[in-house]
């Protein structure tokens, strides 16, 4: 069974275009994290959201980009020297 945001998050995919803000569900499942996760990420300052309208929260994809670069201060072995693969490429292959 499809977690929520994963469909339309598929659909994007598909599409080629990386969209510039996503729905809670959308964030939650970029990150593999549950929907309350996003909003308590949301409260600390880490993500930064936008409304549209009155009550549509998205979030907006850079403040999830920097919210993953900042978890990989502590980068893993093998991301240092030899072949530094980088953000762009961790971020490609987790489908951020």
């Amino acid at each position: 069974m499809a977690r929520r945001g994963e469909k339309s998050q598929a659909r994007w995919q598909e599409a080629g275009v990386e969209p510039l803000v996503h729905t809670v569900d959308e964030a939650a499942a970029l990150l593999r994290v549950h929907r309350a996760t996003i909003f308590r990420l949301v409260r600390a300052g880490k993500l930064e959201r936008v409304y549209i309208g009155r009550r549509s929260v998205r979030i907006t994809r850079a403040s999830l980009e920097r919210f993953v670069r900042e978890q990989l201060g502590d980068r893993p072995p093998e991301l240092e020297g030899g072949e530094q693969r980088g953000v762009r490429e961790l971020f490609r292959r987790f489908g951020l």
